[in-house]
């Protein structure tokens, strides 16, 4: 099989989508994707990523290929899990306190490396991309940590919604609260809300 007809195969198979760190593990010389963008076949639609003509991509799943180590938080996250019936204005992402991230279109949350996995999770969107952020009760973690940078409205439909809900998990909250100190302040929220 031809190198262009493996990378024609590849995409078909891959949702439309390849990366340019795909070629190396095809073994094939990034010279051949130039040519299927010439051809029209694919177009770039952000640096390292090619999708088929004509195929929409999710803006979550592009920002998260520009930002490979920042993980979908706060705001975002609420989005995600229905916390919230505002779209976010910016993308919140969270990254190791030794990055640093510049641009418009996100808002920067940096933690210390030995916090930052904890809770991170990959979500299927509706056009078969995947994305990472936060788990539930990490995300109402991450909130109540920036409880006072957070439009106020926000955080208690957020809270309060977060309890309403039948998935919540109170252990795995608790773990997280200890492990960011956080125990005493969830627990004055929770005695007010419960």
């Amino acid at each position: 099989m031809k190198n262009i007809e493996i990378l024609k195969n590849y995409i078909e198979n891959n949702n439309g989508i390849i990366l340019a760190s795909d070629l190396k593990k095809l073994n094939i010389h990034k010279q051949y994707l130039k040519l299927l963008c010439d051809e029209g076949y694919v177009e770039r639609k952000e640096k390292g990523v090619y999708v088929k003509k004509g195929k929409n991509v999710n803006n979550f799943f592009l920002i998260q290929q520009r930002y490979k180590t920042g993980i979908f938080s706060h705001n975002t996250a609420l989005y995600f899990y229905h916390l919230t019936d505002r779209t976010p204005l910016k993308y919140d992402m969270t990254f190791k306190n030794n990055i640093r991230a510049n641009d418009e279109i996100i808002e920067p949350h940096y933690i210390k490396q030995d916090k930052y996995e904890l809770g991170i999770i990959e979500l299927e969107l509706q056009d078969k991309t995947t994305i990472k952020l936060y788990d539930l009760e990490r995300t109402i973690i991450d909130i109540l940590r920036d409880r006072n940078k957070i439009d106020l409205q926000i955080f208690n439909t957020a809270m309060k919604e977060y309890m309403k809900r039948k998935d919540k998990n109170l252990i795995k909250l608790s773990k997280y609260a200890k492990e960011f100190k956080m125990e005493k302040i969830l627990k004055k929220y929770m005695e007010v809300l419960l």
